[in-house]
C-alpha cells in the first residue's frame, strides 16, 4: 500500500490531529507539573534556610559571637553540603566556607564558586547543576550572617521531570504515527473492498456484495446499507427483466389476436356490420392491453415509493365496510356469499386509495376463482401489535408450492386461464403491502384459501403456509 495514500486518508489525518492534541495536553501537563514541583522544592529549600538562619540568629542573641562561631563550625563539620558566612561590622570574615563576595543581605541565587564545586564533585558536567540559594541576615552589633543550600538536588529533580516528559512526548508521537498508519491501512482495505465490489457490479456482476466484518462500526453499517441498496437494485433489475419478458410473452397473444382479427376482417368482411363487429373486437382487445399497461404502471409507481407523500390516517373499519357493500351484490349475482366481521374504530396510517385497491383485488380474486355455492368471509380485528385483516374462502384453494408465485407479475395458474384477467391483481396487492409495511400470508383455510394481512409486523414480503391445499386456482 503506497505511503502517499495512507498519509492522505482521513483516518491518518484524524490520528495525527488527536496525536497532536494529546501531545499538546502532555506539554501543558509537563509545564504544570514542572512549575509546581520546582516551586515546591524551592519553597521547601527556602523554608529550611530561613529556619537555619533564624536558629543561628537566636543563638547569637542568647550568647556571644564566639558561641555563634563555634555553632557554625560544628554545622560545617556535620553537614559537608551546608554553606555559611559570618562577617563582623568591619566586613572581616569571622567564619564560614563562603567567599566574602557573596556577603549581602536578602535572597540571592548564585553559581557555586569553583573551589566549593570542586570539593563536591570532580565531574565538569555537574557544574551547571551546583548553584547556591543564599539568604543574608543582618545581626545585632553589625554582624552579617549568610546561610546557603545547594540547588543541585532541585536541579536533578527538574532534569528528571524533563527527561520523563521527553520520553512520554516522543512515545506519544510514535504511538500517534503508528496508530494513524494502522487505522489508515485498515480503513483503506475496507474502502478498497467497497470499491472492488462497486467496480464488479458496474461490470455486470449484480450478485456481488460488500463484505462485512461483524464489528458493527460505521463502515460495517455503511456496508450493510450498501448491500441493502444493492439487494433492492438487483430486485428491481430482476423485476424489470421479468416484466420485459412477461410483457413480451403475455401481450404477444392479445396483440397477435388483434392483428389476426384485423387481417381476417380485411380479407373477408364485405358488409358494414362485419367491419363494426371487427372494430368492436379490436377495441376490446386494445382496452385489455391498455388495462394491462395501466396496471404495470401503477405497480411501478407504488414500488418506487412515490405515493408515500400522500399517507394520512385511514379509517380502516369504514374502508372494509365500503368493500363489503360494493362486492356483496356482485358475489350474490354469481351465486356466492360474501360476509364480514369488522371491528369498529380501527385506523392505520397509509394511502386510502391504495389500501382500497389492495382489499378490492383480494375480494375480486376470491369471487372470480371459487365456484358457485361457496362462501367468502372478510374480517378485521385490532390486535395488540396492530390491525389484522383476512379474506378467506372455502373454494378449491392454492397449493403451497404456488402460494408465493401467484404474487409475481402475469402469473396465472392453469385453472385461471379460462377467466378474465392479466395476472397482475395479486402483484399489486404485494406492492401495496410492501409500501405500507404489511405482511401478507397465504395459508390453507381447510378448505379454501386464507389471506392474512398483518398491519403491525414490519413487512417481510409474502409468506405462505407449508400446508398443502387440495386444488389449483
Amino acid at each position: 500500500m503506497h505511503p502517499i495514500r495512507i498519509v492522505r486518508t482521513t483516518g491518518f489525518r484524524l490520528a495525527v490531529l488527536f496525536g497532536g492534541l494529546f501531545s499538546l495536553s502532555v506539554l501543558v501537563l509537563f509545564a504544570v507539573i514542572y512549575w509546581t514541583t520546582s516551586r515546591a522544592l524551592h519553597q521547601q529549600l527556602e523554608t529550611a534556610i530561613e529556619q537555619e538562619a533564624h536558629a543561628l540568629a537566636e543563638h547569637h542573641l542568647a550568647g556571644d559571637v564566639a558561641d555563634l562561631t563555634r555553632s557554625i563550625e560544628e554545622r560545617l563539620k556535620s553537614q559537608p553540603q551546608a554553606f555559611y558566612l559570618l562577617l563582623d561590622p568591619e566586613e572581616r570574615k569571622v567564619t564560614g566556607n563562603l567567599p566574602k563576595t557573596l556577603a549581602r543581605p536578602g535572597w540571592q541565587d548564585h553559581p557555586m564558586p569553583e573551589a566549593l564545586r570542586t570539593a563536591l564533585s570532580d565531574d565538569p558536567a555537574d557544574a551547571d547543576g551546583h548553584r547556591l540559594l543564599l539568604l543574608g541576615t543582618s545581626l545585632p552589633d553589625g554582624f552579617l550572617l549568610v546561610v546557603g543550600k545547594d540547588l543541585y538536588a532541585v536541579s536533578e529533580v527538574e532534569e528528571a521531570i524533563i527527561r520523563v516528559f521527553g520520553w512520554v512526548f516522543g512515545i506519544t508521537v510514535l504511538v500517534a504515527a503508528a496508530g494513524g498508519y494502522f487505522v489508515s491501512t485498515q480503513f483503506l482495505r475496507r474502502i478498497d473492498s467497497i470499491n472492488r465490489t462497486t467496480r464488479s457490479i458496474m461490470d455486470g456482476r449484480l450478485s456481488d456484495r460488500v463484505p462485512t466484518h461483524g464489528t458493527g462500526d460505521e463502515l460495517d453499517r455503511l456496508a450493510s446499507n450498501l448491500n441493502g441498496m444493492l439487494d433492492r437494485l438487483q430486485a428491481l433489475m430482476e423485476s424489470l427483466r421479468q416484466v420485459s419478458s412477461d410483457i413480451a410473452h403475455d401481450l404477444r397473444t392479445p396483440l397477435s389476436r388483434l392483428r389476426q382479427r384485423l387481417e381476417e376482417t380485411r380479407i373477408r368482411a364485405r358488409q358494414v356490420e362485419d367491419f363494426e363487429t371487427a372494430i368492436d373486437g379490436a377495441l376490446a382487445d386494445t382496452e385489455s392491453i391498455l388495462d394491462t399497461f395501466s396496471a404495470l404502471l401503477r405497480i411501478a409507481q407504488i414500488e418506487a415509493g412515490t405515493r408515500r407523500a400522500a399517507f394520512a390516517e385511514v379509517h380502516l373499519s369504514n374502508l372494509f365496510q365500503s368493500i363489503l357493500e360494493a362486492y356483496e351484490a356482485v358475489a350474490e349475482d354469481q351465486g356466492k356469499t360474501l360476509a364480514a366481521s369488522i371491528e369498529p374504530g380501527v385506523r392505520v396510517h397509509g394511502d386510502r386509495e391504495l389500501l382500497t385497491q389492495m382489499m378490492a383485488n383480494l375480494v375480486e380474486n376470491a369471487i372470480n376463482h371459487i365456484p358457485p355455492g361457496t362462501n367468502i368471509r372478510l374480517a378485521l380485528t385490532q390486535a395488540p401489535s396492530g390491525p389484522v385483516a383476512s379474506v378467506a374462502d372455502d373454494g378449491p384453494g392454492i397449493p403451497a408450492a404456488d402460494r408465493e408465485r401467484v404474487f409475481q407479475r402475469f402469473v396465472r395458474l392453469e385453472t385461471s386461464r379460462s377467466t378474465t384477467g392479466s395476472g397482475l391483481g395479486l402483484s399489486l396487492v404485494a406492492a401495496v403491502a410492501t409500501i405500507h409495511g404489511i405482511t401478507v400470508e397465504l395459508s390453507d383455510n381447510q378448505p379454501g384459501l386464507r389471506a392474512v394481512l398483518d398491519f403491525g409486523i414490519p413487512a417481510r414480503g409474502v409468506r405462505h403456509s407449508g400446508v398443502e391445499a387440495p386444488a389449483i386456482r
